[in-house]
């Protein structure tokens, strides 16, 4: 009788062994893919949010939305809320890739109040409800070097000396609305922090014209193409207050700014 031939245990192992080689290899590039695909849908999330920007913009006498709007008793709304009726859709403003997703009244929920009434799809009455109904989490706030520094908020279009080149949104994991340079050295892990990592080190970023794109944090301190506040000029009008300036309101230091980004994310 005819016997059929076995693989032995070593060749067994072999094959073990190649296919081991094999998945290292490639799974890190799958998971690379998929992270573009949610790098991809989180850009188109910027660009609409651009866009109704834009949209607001011509509405209110060629005016952003400041960061903050404040009312007559004290209270107020972000940005967020005043440009969600554009959009329609308060998932917009959800990051795929984000490692979480927050708004202003998480700030009340777990600290102490801000005073704030609505923050994208979210109002007091919401926040106030019982049970509460927590929703309109955000992973996109404004530069809050230009609409909160140096007593500056509601800024016009035409004060930006070059619009494409002026971030106007940005990515973030944090409650607040607005974020600038003064958070580059936060927490960049899983503890906290603001600025983006998470789209494979780097980030998306809405300019003041509505253009979106891809940046790794460093990308947007360069001295020649400086891209935080409306000169574009890294020599003047840092946010007073902030560890990063040589002088309040004077010039960034670029250096400090750099040093404080880890060496994996720049």
């Amino acid at each position: 009788m005819k016997r059929e031939r076995a693989f032995t245990l070593i060749e067994l192992l072999v094959v073990i062994a190649i296919i081991a080689i094999l998945a290292a290899i490639l799974f890190p590039v799958f998971a690379q893919a998929r992270e573009k695909a949610r790098t991809t849908s989180c850009l188109s999330n910027m660009k609409q949010i651009g866009l109704a920007s834009l949209m607001y913009v011509q509405d209110y006498d060629e005016k952003f939305a400041p960061n903050r709007i404040w009312h007559a008793d004290g209270t107020h709304s972000t940005w967020r809320c005043v440009v969600m009726p554009y959009m329609k859709n308060d998932t917009m403003f959800l990051c795929p890739s984000a490692p979480r997703s927050l708004n202003t009244f998480y700030w009340d929920l777990w600290n102490s109040p801000t005073g704030c009434v609505c923050d994208v799809s979210m109002t007091r009455a919401d926040f106030d409800a019982s049970p509460r109904r927590m929703k309109g989490q955000a992973n996109y706030g404004v530069n809050g070097d230009v609409f909160n520094a140096n007593g500056r908020y509601v800024v016009g279009l035409a004060q930006f000396d070059r619009p494409a080149g002026t971030i106007l949104i940005l990515e973030t994991r944090d409650f607040w609305p607005d974020l600038g340079t003064w958070t580059f050295g936060w927490n960049y892990d899983q503890g906290g922090g603001s600025l983006p990592f998470w789209h494979n080190k780097g980030g998306n970023y809405t300019f003041a014209d509505g253009h979106a794109r891809f940046l790794r944090l460093q990308q947007t301190i360069s001295a020649n193409s400086f891209m935080w506040n409306l000169s574009n000029d890294p020599n003047t009008d840092c946010p007073e207050g902030s560890p990063y300036c040589v002088a309040p309101r004077g010039a960034y230091d670029l250096v400090a700014l750099a040093n404080a980004i880890p060496p994996a994310y720049r």
